[in-house]
């Protein structure tokens, strides 16, 4: 997982300071109608629904559509793609499939947050895709809290989950409605939290996330982001509906 530098955006401009110079400034709010579902990945053209947190347009090396999917190559240090769109309450629903060894992860509510020294970077809540089997960081559930389907750092998915392993597609699935939130794996609910309680933000305080002045997780809207932690993983069927 790697905390992302970024800017100011939608809602919040008016009434935060600058972004750095250089980062991505177009931001687009989710408009589609409550209950429909909407495609973030036609197979064809990630550019049309996905923007690098580097700033400018869609990376030009490391994302790549490929066979109906969008995939990650390996190395080339490409950057998190994150969706043009803002979202609130939503349902998520993406399938992936990683290599041997592969961590990755999908980030939501993803909102600009101020650093105690200074900076701005993007972040918010991740549902963690990792090789649960071989990974050297969780494999024999050495850290359930940074295992798949984890909510990163925070909460622990259920340990009877249902998981294809590396080379095999899953399905993820992300609830957002108000303060509460799921977490699917395969047709199963294997983890929920509530946003912004007492319980969650002692969590926080006991993370890495206990660095920025603003309240981890806690924004009404933000991007949907993919992460690049430079290992192969595979994305196919990006779908999000407003409730």
């Amino acid at each position: 997982m790697k905390t992302i530098s970024a800017i100011l955006l939608g809602i919040h401009l008016l009434a935060s300071p600058a972004p750095d110079k250089g980062l991505p400034t177009a931001v687009e709010v989710a408009s589609q109608s409550k209950g429909q579902w909407e495609s973030l990945f036609d197979g064809n053209n990630p550019s049309k629904h996905w923007t690098s947190v580097k700033g400018g347009a869609f990376p030009s090396h490391g994302w790549k559509a490929v066979k109906g999917e969008l995939r990650l190559i390996p190395g080339q240090k490409a950057g998190d793609i994150m969706s043009k769109k803002v979202y609130g309450d939503f349902i998520l629903e993406i399938e992936y499939k990683l290599a041997k060894n592969s961590n990755s992860g999908v980030k939501y509510l993803v909102s600009p947050l101020h650093t105690k020294d200074g900076k701005v970077e993007w972040n918010g809540p991740e549902y963690q895709m990792i090789d649960d089997e071989n990974h050297e960081a969780v494999k024999g559930r050495i850290s359930p809290k940074t295992e798949t389907g984890a909510a990163y750092l925070l909460y622990a998915p259920n340990k009877n989950k249902q998981l294809h392993p590396y080379g095999q597609w899953n399905k993820a699935r992300i609830v957002v409605q108000g303060k509460h939130v799921e977490h699917w794996l395969n047709g199963k609910k294997i983890l929920s939290y509530e946003r912004g309680t007492e319980e969650f933000r002692a969590l926080v305080a006991g993370t890495k996330f206990e660095m920025y002045t603003s309240r981890y997780g806690e924004a009404e809207s933000g991007h949907i982001l993919l992460t690049d932690h430079q290992d192969a993983s595979s994305f196919r069927n990006i779908r999000i509906k407003r409730l």
